[in-house]
């Protein structure tokens, strides 16, 4: 169950960031964006979900899941904003994962 908490808690902080940038990207009155109003309700909820997962898993099991959101967000804003990633970015990637998983054994 807890591995439900976190998944939505990444997916919503993430995507919540990459609506929010997409919205700031349409240069239009930002307070009348729905991407911004989407992005800003999915970032609030991520850490209600969090506390969630703390809840359910303790906080050194909860805590280390919070690395995938990097790893989302950067695959997020290559494929949706179309950002350009680096070598040493998807390095920072891989090691990230590579904690995360050590963290989660």
């Amino acid at each position: 169950m807890i591995y439900l908490f976190m998944a939505l808690m990444c997916l919503s902080a993430s995507t919540g960031q990459i609506l929010v940038k997409k919205g700031l990207n349409r240069k239009k009155a930002y307070y009348l964006d729905p991407f911004i109003f989407a992005g800003v309700f999915l970032v609030l909820l991520s850490p209600f979900l969090y506390m969630k997962a703390v809840q359910t898993a303790g906080l050194s099991g909860a805590f280390g899941l919070n690395g995938f959101s990097y790893i989302i967000v950067y695959l997020l804003g290559i494929t949706v904003l179309g950002e350009k990633g680096s070598l040493l970015q998807t390095l920072g990637i891989l090691l990230i994962s590579g904690g995360v998983f050590i963290w989660s054994i």
